[in-house]
């Protein structure tokens, strides 16, 4: 094949090759960001206690588990304030567990929608996370030995 080599031909070919190289630098720089966004929950909002779970407990838990009727042992204060609430992590916990499983607020009593549910729980967990448990050691067989010799 016969290739032009006068200078027009030059210059188009450098001018594509620079197009090329630019359009490559601008897809792997754009791509990522789209594929990033694609399926990704949006950020987070904070619950906030005051505002959400506070009216949630009031709405659906209070007429059983309050100081004068503290049905199977859970009783929720009458002023719920953060600070207090996180002094008692085991209520919360408990609680939570028990929304989450559809248990609380039992039928008929209280109107928990799902969408305060899923409020209640996530809050509870963000607030109030599971401690790791501890490391088992290793079991030695029974022969007191982890080496196995005598």
């Amino acid at each position: 094949m016969n290739y032009p080599c006068d200078n027009t031909y030059l210059q188009a070919m450098k001018l594509a090759s620079t197009f090329a190289s630019a359009l490559v630098v601008l897809c792997v720089a754009v791509l990522p960001l789209l594929g990033s966004a694609q399926g990704q929950e949006p950020p987070k909002k904070e619950i906030n206690f005051d505002k959400e779970i506070v009216p949630i407990v009031k709405a659906n838990c209070i007429a059983c588990h309050n100081k004068d009727n503290a049905k199977h042992n859970v009783m929720f204060p009458d002023k719920m304030t953060l600070e207090d609430a996180k002094k008692n992590a085991r209520l919360w916990r408990r609680s939570g567990r028990e929304v989450k499983a559809g248990h609380m607020p039992p039928k008929g009593n209280g109107t928990m929608k799902d969408s305060e549910r899923k409020t209640f729980v996530t809050w509870v967990n963000a607030t109030f996370p599971m401690p790791a448990a501890p490391a088992t050691p290793p079991t030695t067989g029974g022969g007191g030995s982890t080496t196995g010799g005598k």
